[in-house]
């Protein structure tokens, strides 16, 4: 068996090692394969991983039938991925012997694999579209969003070729295409493309010559440029529509000195035309868009011509408010840039209202603590997180013991005040890196992150316990209620959903609301 260049092992009915190659000793840090004979994996490897063996082993004796999986094993302070055999051995009268097992480690593999599928993630979600062709201009690869801009399928466009979507490269001029971007390494070109609909688009394409494996392929990255196009076309329509537009309008020369506005653009800033004449626009910065965001604004109109996005900007009289802009490049008959154009509507009062929008979809109206919405994408956040770093979450489900009989009895505008005051309690009792949200009339979940070690929550659970056990008082009434708190953690064994991991913690919640109320039960992962 040591000659096998995988792992080789050998157990009877009780999970005992009878025997094992070089390999399996070595992975688990003996010199010599016969110091594992007698061994069970409990003596070899963590306790989850051990018990995960055990019941696979004891299927298979059950059901006399082999099983063949992937898993990742820890041993010897070391993480690999295996593909693992195993089977049931009968002696010679048919019974029950024990179990032989073959591994090979495939952790190599499992790293490439995962690499090409985040590969393909990136380029099918880079928002141009990307091709592959080999020399005679066939597609061999084509993005999501490839076939977005076109409309085809993928199987569809595998039986064509660049000719098919672009009027201005006919299969004759392949060729001399390939040997150009074969001898640049990068060709840049605009062209126009057809899609399924018959529709034509003008698109600019970055065409990258690669070689792998010994086979050369063009691979290009297009991008649809209509909404350039047509941003060129509105600025040429401006000059005609300069003073009667209502959005306002500056006019810088190359310098970037205020050469003319209009008068919508008096009325939204409060300046005068002679205020700003030969001035930088930077006189109405209001100080909320940082340094870089003006570096990163200035890198996007340098490379496409025009910048499209929201400034924060202060009026004469001091009031801030935010527009709507779009910067466009104006180049003369040469392309030298000769003026910048800036277009933009005060849309202040849309995004104020945008915003209080946008928080009473992901904030509980009452305590204004995140909703089950905002806290299912934190929980989100949070979990990937802690398996890049290795950590954990908890999740505490938290059901107010004594709610409906506050509400019962001193009405629901009490019943709220206390929510109020309940949730300020929890909130501060937590790290601002956590979450709490209300969930229910009564119930609350709290998301704890960047965990190193469970036992390093329980103070935090005994405060909560605590501090909403302590009596309040509440317009001159007299109020105690108490808590019962479930918890859960995550990663665990298997991957789960957020509902699942909840599920868990809420089932740990009514344990303890059965076991007495006032008190925290950790869900028991066993059974």
């Amino acid at each position: 068996m040591d000659s096998f260049p995988f792992f080789v092992w050998l157990k009877d009915t009780n999970g005992d090692y009878l025997a094992t190659n070089k390999a399996v000793a070595k992975a688990t840090g003996f010199q010599n394969p016969l110091e594992i004979i007698g061994k069970n994996d409990f003596n070899l490897f963590p306790k989850e991983m051990a018990n995960s063996f055990r019941t696979d082993d004891k299927e298979i004796m059950k059901s006399l039938e082999k099983k063949e999986l992937e898993e990742l094993i820890e041993g010897n302070g070391v993480r690999r991925w295996h593909q693992t055999y195993k089977a049931p051995i009968l002696d010679n009268d048919g019974n029950l012997f024990g179990t032989v097992g073959f591994a090979r480690d495939i952790t190599k593999d499992k790293e490439s694999e995962e690499e090409l599928k985040l590969m393909k993630h990136a380029l099918d979600n880079v928002k141009e579209a990307v091709y592959l062709t080999n020399q005679e201009g066939v597609f061999v690869y084509m993005s999501d969003g490839a076939t977005r801009q076109l409309g085809y399928t993928k199987e569809e466009m595998k039986k064509m070729g660049i000719y098919d979507i672009d009027p201005n490269f006919p299969k004759k001029s392949i060729s001399s295409h390939w040997n150009e971007v074969k001898q640049k390494g990068l060709v840049t070109v605009a062209t126009i493309h057809k899609n399924k609909a018959g529709t034509l688009f003008p698109v600019e394409v970055n065409a990258n010559y690669i070689e792998y494996r010994g086979d050369a392929y063009i691979l290009a990255f297009v991008k649809d440029i209509t909404e350039h196009k047509i941003s060129q076309e509105r600025l040429q329509l401006s000059a005609s529509v300069f003073t009667h537009t209502h959005e306002g309008i500056v006019i810088t020369d190359v310098n970037n000195k205020i050469i003319d506005v209009n008068e919508a653009f008096t009325r939204i800033t409060g300046y005068s035309r002679s205020d700003v004449l030969g001035e930088n626009p930077r006189i109405l910065q209001s100080g909320r868009n940082t340094q870089e965001f003006y570096t990163q604004l200035w890198a996007s109109l340098h490379t496409d011509g025009v910048w499209k996005g929201e400034l924060w900007n202060r009026k004469k009289n001091k009031e801030e408010y935010v527009e709507n802009t779009t910067i466009s490049v104006v180049y003369d008959a040469n392309h030298e840039v000769q003026n910048y154009i800036s277009i933009f509507t005060d849309i202040t009062l849309q995004k104020r209202q945008h915003d209080a929008l946008e928080h009473n979809a992901h904030y509980d109206v009452l305590t204004n603590l995140p909703n089950r919405m905002l806290f299912a994408d934190r929980m989100k956040q949070a979990i990937i997180y802690a398996l890049r770093n290795k950590q954990f979450i908890a999740i505490v489900y938290i059901d107010i013991d004594g709610f409906k009989a506050v509400n019962d009895s001193y009405g629901h505008t009490i019943g709220d005040k206390l929510l109020i005051l309940l949730s300020e309690k929890m909130t501060n009792i937590l790290r601002k890196s956590d979450t709490v949200s209300r969930v229910g009339g009564d119930e609350f979940i709290a998301l704890l992150v960047a965990i190193q070690n469970k036992e390093s929550v329980n103070p935090y659970l005994e405060r909560l316990i605590e501090a909403i056990a302590e009596p309040i008082i509440i317009d001159n009434f007299p109020i105690q209620v108490s808590a019962s708190i479930g918890v859960t953690f995550y990663p665990q064994k298997d991957t789960l959903e957020n509902e699942q991991i909840i599920r868990q913690a809420d089932t740990a919640m009514y344990n303890a609301k059965t076991s007495g109320k006032n008190r925290y039960i950790l869900f028991d992962m066993q059974n």
